[in-house]
């Protein structure tokens, strides 16, 4: 099937720059000042065939893991040629990136063939849901049976910075601390191709965290979060633990995201 993008000028919200916790920056190199894209004055990059691939994976990366961090929220419009201005490419490997996130269903279109972030029903989550605790309680057991002590510093580190963001109340920070949290667990469990399924599925809830514009309900003094217990079970190589621990905190998130969904029956357009 044949798609027609709409190259308009709409203003489109663009994204920071997005690492993952094992070191790999998504995306294109950031220009001055941290911003994505050419400098002031500087065309977009072009790129031959081989090259114009490697630059589409780049930007298809740095998308997707903008929509698992939150920094895009449901409904919002990714323009392609100021998206492409953004990141500093040409528009054909922009759209070749968000073709395919199209096909993934981690994006839509929407009546004027512009990608959008789509809306996702109460069902749709649900079934995420279910989907994200089975593969997700995978990866943490593997986890547990083969973490390093270095990774561990590294997951407590991300969790303490989640942590103060929740002090803040600095609620973008709060959703891409959370998704770099649970990005480290399936980067140290080695399972490459079941990470790669429950990163597509962050890419469908992400957006919903930025929507929801509220920062989940305060703990009971004393109570400690799911990823204290997570840590504690990795640090002890005790795979059920850590299942539980994981089990407590995506219910955790479903309880407080699932009422603000909108009330619809499976198969329902949001």
């Amino acid at each position: 099937m044949t798609a027609y993008w709409n190259d308009g000028d709409e203003q489109d919200v663009m994204l920071r720059v997005a690492a993952w916790p094992d070191g790999r920056q998504t995306g294109v190199p950031a220009g001055e000042n941290g911003h994505r894209g050419a400098e002031p004055g500087r065309p977009a990059r072009a790129a031959t065939d081989g090259g114009r691939r490697v630059l589409s994976a780049d930007a298809y990366e740095y998308i997707r893991s903008g929509l698992i961090r939150s920094r895009y929220r449901v409904g919002q419009r990714l323009v392609l040629r100021p998206l492409a201005a953004e990141l500093g490419l040409s528009p054909t490997p922009v759209r070749e990136a968000l073709l395919r996130l199209v096909s993934e269903q981690a994006l839509g279109l929407n009546d004027r063939n512009t990608a959008v972030v789509p809306d996702i029903t109460s069902a749709s989550f649900r079934e995420i849901h279910r989907l994200r605790v089975d593969l997700e309680s995978r990866l943490v057991q593997a986890a547990a049976l083969r973490a390093t002590p270095e990774e561990l510093e590294a997951l407590s580190d991300l969790h303490e910075r989640f942590q103060q963001a929740c002090a803040r109340q600095d609620e973008g920070m709060m959703a891409a601390g959370n998704a770099d949290f649970h990005a480290m667990l399936a980067t140290m469990a080695d399972l490459p191709l079941t990470a790669n399924i429950l990163h597509n599925l962050w890419a469908r809830i992400g957006p919903l965290y930025a929507l929801a514009r509220t920062a989940p309900p305060a703990r009971p003094p004393g109570v400690p979060h799911p990823h204290d217990e997570l840590i504690t079970a990795l640090r002890a190589h005790d795979p059920f633990a850590a299942t539980r621990a994981l089990v407590s905190d995506a219910e955790y998130a479903r309880t407080w995201i699932e009422p603000l969904l909108p009330l619809v029956d499976a198969g329902s357009t949001a």
